[in-house]
């Protein structure tokens, strides 16, 4: 019986966030600097990193590239967050990096997230990738993977998240965002509000980075048969992706303006019949997601934050999706997350809501914390049940009258939900 050593790796989950370069750079040197020698393109942003990431992979994987993709967190297993042309690494290969991890590390103190990004560019360069997909942890300036040289930067938009290690206002959240800029690397700005546009051009200025933003170098629309058109260098009118989602039109456009950069680069040359076959093709399971069981319309999205929760709100009235059942449930790592205002943006839509616990490697907001806050605002309590287990929560809601239930709030929670309804 060969050991797993995912069991070692878990042991570090408790470790917290820790943000800051000098042990990742650390444990890179210790493996030869991997990084060095791998093309990169690098995507921060509050929301959208990980769809733009799955969307920007896809398109030039089709293009005939060896693309890496490094995401995070994994909504089922660990093996999630390492692909190459997306295939998820093998459970043999990777028990094999993470005994090779474990010997170098020893007691060298890294977090979960540092070992993990060491894994992802030590497995790229072995294999050769032609290209790496490079999604941020949290924030940019210090999060562990900016110790790269992207041939492009993205940041998707900027929201409230992570205030504790990001900032308490947009414009520190906007400034750590933007450490992700590097000199004279072109950088693609996404939905970002217009007072926050000067302090990435500020930024990118100091250097000498081109920046692209959305609505001024490039642009997206929904057109009136629900598909998109795009005009940047080049025009693509009626873009039609598999993935549902008003809020996605930022993420395929941040992901078009990165491809039409990557081809004055060299990298590819691109081709329209390609692009829009990857957007057929391209899987973001858990991102405005539709199940149909018996006779449920069941949709699932990991609006884990309040900009999240804000963005699904518009694609639920866009889509006439309401009186459902809601089942969310939150983490809450820093303690500042605003999971109130993130349950009062939904509730003129829901009919009944199901707040509920389930597993985490990250802080709940327990039943407690839910019933203390709730206490102190006027809201109809009838319309709220607090339930202690999400299995118990899906079981109610599939023997419910509801014929449309809501299932959003973290990533944890979704995981968990998918792998109970996919039985179903």
């Amino acid at each position: 019986m060969r050991e797993n050593f995912i069991g070692w790796l878990n042991s570090y989950q408790f470790h917290g966030i820790k943000p800051g370069l000098k042990r990742i750079k650390e444990l890179l040197k210790k493996l030869r600097n991997p990084h060095k020698y791998i093309s990169t393109i690098h995507i921060a942003g509050t929301n959208g990193k990980g769809s733009t990431s799955a969307i920007l992979s896809e398109i030039l994987y089709q293009h005939g590239l060896k693309v890496g993709l490094y995401t995070s967190p994994h909504l089922f297993r660990l093996n999630e967050r390492f692909k190459i042309n997306g295939k998820e690494i093998e459970d043999e290969e990777l028990n094999d990096y993470l005994k090779y991890l474990k010997n170098i590390i020893k007691d060298f103190p890294v977090t979960y997230f540092e070992i993990t990004t060491a894994l992802a560019f030590l497995y790229f360069f072995e294999k050769k990738v032609d290209i790496a997909v490079i999604e941020c942890g949290l924030g940019g300036r210090l999060d562990a993977t900016n110790v790269i040289k992207p041939e492009v930067s993205v940041i998707t938009d900027i929201g409230w998240d992570h205030t504790k290690y990001l900032g308490n206002t947009l414009e520190k959240i906007a400034s750590e965002k933007a450490g992700i800029i590097k000199k004279e690397t072109p950088c693609v700005l996404g939905n970002v509000e217009k007072n926050l546009v000067s302090i990435f051009q500020e930024k990118a200025n100091r250097l000498n980075a081109p920046l692209f933003v959305l609505g001024k170098d490039f642009f997206i629309e929904a057109n009136e048969n629900s598909k998109w058109n795009y005009k940047g260098k080049y025009e693509f009118a009626d873009l039609e992706p598999s993935f549902k989602g008003l809020y996605q039109g930022n993420n395929i456009a941040c992901a078009l303006k990165a491809l039409e950069l990557l081809e004055e680069k060299n990298f590819l040359k691109i081709s329209e019949e390609k692009l829009r076959k990857a957007l057929k093709k391209v899987k973001i399971p858990g991102r405005y997601e539709f199940l149909k069981i018996k006779d449920k319309t069941i949709l699932i999205d990991t609006a884990h934050n309040l900009s999240g929760i804000v963005a699904l709100k518009s694609s639920l009235i866009k889509d006439n999706f309401k009186d459902f059942l809601l089942i969310i449930g939150v983490t809450n790592e820093d303690g500042e997350k605003p999971f109130i205002n993130m349950l009062e943006t939904l509730l003129p839509l829901a009919r009944e809501i199901y707040v509920c616990k389930f597993p985490s490697p990250r802080r709940l907001v327990t039943l407690k914390d839910w019933k203390r806050e709730l206490s102190k605002i006027n809201l109809n309590f009838d319309k709220i049940k607090l339930i202690k287990d999400y299995k118990k929560a899906i079981e109610m809601a599939l023997k419910s009258n509801f014929s449309k239930i809501l299932i959003t709030g973290s990533i944890y929670l979704i995981g968990n939900c998918f792998k109970i309804l996919k039985n179903e």
